[in-house]
């Protein structure tokens, strides 16, 4: 890929893949949990209903980055895409007159479907690895930020699309067929415009078995365990606030479902200014890993204070604080794993931090939820316990050695 405008194209596609298969996943938000409740889910089947989309992409995203190291790309990421679109179509076929009437039948449609997802937005690492292909060292932040504020305008569109088309004379069903839809557009896209990057020259060879603590250990020699470490903190601490956020909010503070989502469309919104644009003009090739670490600090004072932000203003305020750590945070660590890889390994390094990522979006509402449950409406205790992991990811930060190793630049 020698032009700058076929990089350019390139680019826009893997954000729109990113930013569709969020918007798709963002949907689901505030409507799967109703719409499992009409079959009979229990509030602990809903959770886990959420839960094992991001344990699948834990136990895949490593084994998608490998097969995208042997096979390419380009297959990985349309495969993927087509898979979501099943998945999508599987979870409104349980609205089915004929499935519906048997509510058990129902919920296996529905848990199927969200394994299939799951798995299928693992590819999520494949497309970190396919801009890892076709950027430079210096500028991976920027790439990265790109893929961040996708993922800030995913979670603000896809739950207002979600909660919009969901109460219409089509049905409940209407949101998944949407999001079918997009992944099928996405897919067809990606087949006619997307070039793949790793050529059959410069693939990996076939490995066995493929785990993040396997890839921990493969890759020792450099800092890729103290990122992959602080990525799984970070985004646990995160995923604790996020999942007692809403009970909080809505409990303690009494704002509306609809409230709370412009809140959560306030931090996203942030992220895009950030990973869309300033990360690029602020990262350097050398002081990622100095913005990652004040980031983290910035999230652990914003964690520490929540419970404080009870007026609308203070909670702007640490709501802002924390989306502008985060910011710097996760595009930073992502762009020190991607200098860890070479170019037959850059799939699987991406993957093991996609992995670790998921793992901790799949602790966090569960350390969350029992930490409510042995304080009940004690909310500050979840926060606290945010900003210690996140004091931990600190540490971990702080650890990185920017090691320098051949061939990561994918050259």
């Amino acid at each position: 890929m020698s032009s700058d405008r076929s990089k350019h194209t390139a680019h826009l596609l893997i954000f729109l893949t990113v930013l569709i298969d969020l918007i798709g996943f963002g949907i689901l938000i505030p409507i799967l949990q109703p719409f499992a409740a009409k079959f009979g889910a229990s509030d602990m089947q809903a959770m886990w209903l959420m839960g094992i989309y991001s344990l699948m992409q834990f136990f895949f995203s490593p084994v998608l980055g490998r097969w995208s190291d042997r096979i390419g790309r380009r297959p990985v990421i349309i495969a993927s895409l087509v898979g979501s679109m099943l998945g999508y179509l599987i979870i409104a076929q349980a609205e089915n007159p004929v499935l519906s009437m048997n509510g058990k039948l129902s919920l296996v449609l529905l848990f199927a479907a969200r394994v299939v997802t799951g798995i299928c937005g693992a590819s999520f690492s494949t497309a970190q690895a396919y801009l890892a292909d076709i950027t430079a060292p210096e500028k991976r932040a920027g790439v990265m930020g790109m893929i961040g504020a996708a993922f800030g305008l995913g979670f603000v569109l896809g739950p207002v699309i979600g909660g919009l088309t969901s109460d219409t004379r089509f049905g409940p069903s209407l949101p998944f067929y949407i999001a079918a839809a997009m992944s099928f557009l996405n897919a067809l896209f990606c087949w006619k415009s997307l070039p793949e990057t790793l050529p059959p020259e410069k693939r990996g060879e076939v490995r066995a078995k493929v785990s993040i603590l396997g890839t921990m250990k493969r890759m020792g020699d450099t800092h890729f365990p103290a990122v992959l470490v602080s990525n799984f903190l970070v985004i646990m601490a995160f995923s604790v606030m996020t999942a007692t956020f809403v009970i909080w909010a809505g409990k303690e503070l009494g704002y509306s479902q609809r409230q709370i989502g412009l809140l959560f469309g306030f931090i996203g919104m942030i992220a895009i200014v950030i990973q869309g644009g300033l990360i690029r003009r602020i990262a350097k090739n050398g002081n990622e890993a100095k913005l990652a670490l004040g980031g983290a600090v910035a999230m652990v004072v914003s964690l520490a204070l929540l419970p404080w932000g009870a007026a609308l203003p203070v909670l702007l305020g640490v709501m802002a604080l924390m989306s502008v750590g985060n910011s710097l945070t996760t595009p930073t660590l992502n762009t020190l794993a991607s200098r860890c890889g070479t170019v037959q390994t850059q799939g699987e390094t991406m993957g093991a931090m996609s992995g670790a990522g998921s793992l901790g979006r799949f602790f966090g509402p569960f350390i969350g939820g029992w930490v409510m449950q042995i304080a009940p409406g004690r909310y500050e205790c979840a926060f606290w316990l945010a900003a210690v992991f996140m004091a931990a990811a600190v540490v971990a930060i702080l650890r990185i050695r920017p090691v320098v190793v051949a061939g990561a630049d994918g050259k």
